[in-house]
Order: C-alpha cells, then sequence, then structure tokens
C-alpha cells in the first residue's frame, strides 16, 4: 500500500526521488524489526504474512524491493521457528 501512495506523491511531484529512497528504506527496515522482534505471535500468523505478502504484491499493492525484503525476512524467522520446534523435546 506504501508503494501505491508514493507513486501518487511522485507523478504529483510532491515528492523528489531521494525522499522516496528514505521512505522506502524506513518502511523495510520498520517491518523487518516487527517481524523480528514477534516471537510470541504464531507460526500460523507468518504464514498468513507471506500469504498476504504475495496477494499484495500480485495485485501491484506493494513494491519488489519492499516484496523481496519482507518474503525474504518472513522465509528466515520462519524456518527459525521451525528448527526451534524440531529440536524441543516433546516432553
Amino acid at each position: 500500500m506504501t508503494s501505491a501512495v508514493l507513486n501518487v506523491f511522485i507523478q504529483a511531484g510532491f515528492l523528489t526521488p531521494s525522499t522516496v529512497i528514505i521512505f522506502e528504506l524506513m518502511n523495510i527496515l520498520g517491518i523487518i524489526i516487527l517481524i523480528y522482534v514477534m516471537p510470541y505471535w504464531g507460526t500460523t500468523y507468518i504464514v498468513g504474512w507471506i500469504i498476504g505478502l504475495l496477494l499484495l504484491f500480485r495485485v501491484g499493492l506493494i513494491g519488489g524491493l519492499n516484496f523481496l525484503a519482507f518474503f525474504i525476512t518472513s522465509l528466515v524467522i520462519f524456518t527459525l521457528r521451525w528448527m526451534e520446534m524440531d529440536s524441543r523435546p516433546i516432553l
């Protein structure tokens, strides 16, 4: 959604290219930190997050760089959680 809003502001001439880069980097960093610090959110939430990312990217509401950063981060966190669950004793 941020990418769509930024595109409108760019086309209207309200934002310079350097400002857009700063917005994009802040957005990516904020989401990566959010995903990383949510230890109590369920693994199914991350699966839903990934599905949501795919849908947003498919309809064009999220840019390619954002999608790549969020998708890779989500997969890394999901993999780490899966490995953590796999290493726990059953009892």
